[in-house]
């Protein structure tokens, strides 16, 4: 017999126990659903809690990922060397050298802070420069490892120095001066006698407070703990280090004079106690310090080829004018962009309500002559403007920027008058209490990137005036009175998206977009290029410096990185200047 064939009890003819019995079961059946609903539920809430602080991805590079447990080791191995470097920091106050130790401590603070994406950064870049590595020629063997662990786990040899100075310079010796022969057997003589007088048991914090010319006087002569390659104090260093704890040293004469050194303590080299029993504490194994030690070796050997290998003396180059409009503050409104003229009844003088009559007449026929002037076709506001009394504007050909006319600072009579003109109309001459002003509305605009859109259209239709409108609208001054001449330009001199909108500059007269960045808008022109031209050495140190970080961002954009948000930080981007 089939199950669909089986036979059962009418309802109505069924007896009343099958009919409880069936309902407890339909009970007990419910609670076991119940059951199993909240325990599945409840291990869901547990799965989705431990994949989000063990296994959920924070970052992927080249289809390579790693989650937070692996985040995780990589912020207690970073959290233990900043806990470390902290308390060492700590054990060397004390001293001249107090205000400089307190910024590191302030820096590690803020390194604490950013601890989640600093971590995150780490692993990132290590992924994308193992990935270059290889084909780059570039390796890091055990033995570079175990050199960076050792330098690390060391710290260096310290003593702890006073001074007191005497400069071979009098108090009252004109600036730029040079000793004399007389004033060097001055300070020798002095040093000496002073040196006399410690010997005698004078004490040492006294007789610096009281006589010594270095900084350090108001600490009783304390420099601190000192270091073999400490800025500043070098010579110092060897001059002390292996001297006993408690000895004078000098008089030593120096460049500037005579010094005296007491030595009031000394840390020989040895074991970095502390950041072991910090790496202990936290759990951090050898195994994951020596793979963060790992990417630190392979993070400067990348930086040591990029100065090298990436940035040679000759290298393919742009020469560029720019041009620069300030950002808008908050919500864009529309502005007006003024010029004017300034001419003072008592030129230079902060305070013209002591001018007399006649002083008044003057000013005012200088404006008049001014604007005569200044209305004739293809009058040159930067030449004429010159001559203005506004000092601050002068070399701008007048120039005061933009302005919000509903909040604008100028006096109200100045005001009045901008309200009455319109653009590119030149104003009668205004009396306010600075003196007479002539006043131009030379454009307005609803925002600034419109202005930079039209900008750019105009100089993509005409670009030989590019010279006349960087002294016009550029607010960078030191191009802009060049006619935004800024001059050779080298690939990671700049921050994105800068840099490759000059070097996707590919002729002469060319116009870039418009380039937006935190600070403003950039327009670039191409006057000149080559595809190798020798660097000035200066600037060559300012990129190999400074354009790693950039060359990096530009490896991390061909490797297909991806970050998850939570785990992010920004920074800021270095732009053209003067």
């Amino acid at each position: 017999m089939s199950f669909r064939n089986r036979p059962v009890l009418d309802r109505k003819h069924r007896p009343r126990w099958q009919d409880e019995l069936r309902t407890q079961r339909l009970v007990v059946a419910g609670f076991a659903a119940a059951i199993a609903l909240a325990i599945g539920i409840f291990g869901a809430t547990a799965w989705s809690n431990h994949y989000d602080q063990h296994l959920k991805p924070v970052a992927e590079v080249n289809g390579v990922s790693f989650d937070v447990d692996q985040l995780t080791e990589r912020m207690d191995v970073i959290g233990s060397e900043l806990q470390a470097i902290y308390a060492d920091l700590q054990g060397q106050s004390g001293g001249l050298r107090d205000q400089t130790i307190q910024q590191q401590l302030s820096a590690i603070q803020q390194q604490f802070s950013s601890l989640v994406p600093n971590a995150t950064d780490s692993l990132v870049v290590a992924m994308v420069l193992e990935r270059e590595a290889a084909r780059r020629g570039i390796t890091v063997s055990d033995a570079d490892v175990n050199a960076e662990v050792t330098k690390r786990r060391t710290l260096p040899e310290r003593v702890k120095l006073s001074v007191i100075t005497i400069p071979a310079l009098p108090d009252n010796a004109a600036i730029g001066a040079k000793p004399t022969d007389a004033d060097w057997a001055r300070a020798e003589a002095d040093a000496k006698a002073i040196l006399a007088d410690l010997k005698g048991g004078a004490d040492f914090a006294t007789t610096a407070t009281a006589k010594s010319k270095d900084p350090s006087a108001s600490t009783g002569g304390l420099l601190g703990w000192i270091e073999a390659n400490e800025t500043g104090y070098k010579d110092y260093f060897t001059e002390a280090h292996a001297a006993a704890v408690g000895t004078l040293l000098g008089p030593t004469k120096d460049a500037a004079g005579y010094h005296i050194l007491h030595v009031d303590d000394h840390r020989p080299a040895g074991p970095n106690t502390q950041l072991a029993d910090v790496l202990k504490t936290t759990g951090v194994t050898d195994q994951q310090y020596r793979a963060y030690i790992h990417d630190q070796v392979l993070r400067t050997k990348f930086s040591d080829y990029f100065s090298t290998v990436i940035m040679t003396p000759y290298q393919p180059q742009r020469e560029i004018a720019q041009i620069f409009i300030n950002a808008d503050q908050g919500t864009p409104i529309p502005k007006q962009r003024v010029r004017h003229f300034l001419a003072e009844p008592i030129p230079g003088q902060q305070d013209q309500s002591k001018a007399t009559p006649a002083q008044w007449a003057a000013a005012l026929a200088r404006a008049q002559a001014f604007r005569a002037e200044a209305v004739k076709p293809g009058a040159d506001w930067s030449t004429l403007a010159a001559s203005s009394d506004d000092t601050g504007s002068a070399t701008r050909g007048g120039d005061l920027g933009w302005y919000d006319p509903a909040s604008s600072q100028f006096v109200q009579e100045f005001k009045d008058a901008i309200a009455r003109l319109t653009v590119g109309e030149v104003s009668q001459p205004v009396k306010t209490q600075f003196g007479y002003h002539i006043i131009q509305i030379t454009e307005e605009r609803t925002s600034a990137a419109d202005e930079a859109t039209k900008l750019a259209a105009t100089l993509r239709a005409d670009p030989s005036r590019f010279a006349d409108l960087a002294k016009q609208e550029s607010e960078e001054q030191s191009t802009a009175s060049k006619g935004g001449e800024f001059g050779w330009v080298i690939p990671f001199q700049f921050d994105e998206p800068v840099n490759s909108a000059i070097f996707g500059l590919t002729k002469p007269d060319q116009i870039s977009d418009p380039v937006t960045t935190a600070s403003g808008i950039w327009i670039f022109k191409m006057l000149d290029s080559s595809p190798a031209r020798y660097v000035p050495k200066d600037q060559l140190d300012q990129v190999r410096s400074a354009g790693f970080d950039r060359w990096l961002q530009a490896l991390r954009q061909a490797a297909h990185v991806w970050v998850d948000a939570d785990f992010t930080s920004s920074t800021t981007a270095a732009l053209p200047g003067g």
